[in-house]
C-alpha cells in the first residue's frame, strides 16, 4: 500500500467511528406546559448517578435517575442554575441500559423514559428516548 492510501485509512478510522457517537434524541416531553427540544444528553455517571441528563434547547436539563422502586426519579435544573429541583415523587419509568461503546472512558447509555408528575411547582409530561448518551 503506498503512503496517501495509508494516510486516508488513517483519517478514516480516526474519523468513522465518531459518526456513530452523536446522541440520538426523540420524543415530546412538557414542563409546566412548555415543550422542550432536547439537543444533547449525558450519562449520568459523569455527575455521580445512575441515569441520564437532557439538555433542552432553552438551557433546562433534566436528570433522570432509576429509583430503587425501577421508576423515573427527576431533577429539573433550570436554564443558568447549578443545581436541580428534585420533585420528589416517582415520575413514571425509566428503562436505561449500557450500550457498547465507550468515549472518554464513560460508556454510552441509551433507553426510554414514559414521564408523568407533579412536584416542587413543577408538571413533567411526555416521552423521550435516548441513545449515544455520554
Amino acid at each position: 500500500m503506498r503512503r496517501p492510501e495509508l494516510l486516508l485509512v488513517a483519517v478514516l478510522i480516526a474519523v468513522f467511528p465518531s459518526c456513530f457517537c452523536s446522541n440520538k434524541l426523540s420524543g415530546k416531553v412538557e414542563v409546566n406546559g412548555e415543550t422542550l427540544s432536547f439537543s444533547s444528553c449525558r450519562n449520568g455517571a459523569v455527575h455521580g448517578f445512575r441515569g441520564v441528563e437532557l439538555s433542552a434547547t432553552n438551557g433546562m436539563r433534566l436528570r433522570l435517575g432509576v429509583l430503587p422502586t425501577g421508576a423515573a426519579g427527576v431533577i429539573i435544573m433550570p436554564a443558568g442554575e447549578m443545581r436541580g429541583v428534585e420533585l420528589g415523587t416517582e415520575c413514571g419509568s425509566l428503562s436505561l441500559s449500557d450500550q457498547n461503546s465507550t468515549v472518554n472512558d464513560v460508556k454510552n447509555v441509551e433507553g426510554k423514559a414514559v414521564l408523568d408528575c407533579e412536584g416542587q411547582g413543577f408538571k413533567v409530561k411526555g416521552e423521550v428516548s435516548f441513545e449515544n448518551c455520554h
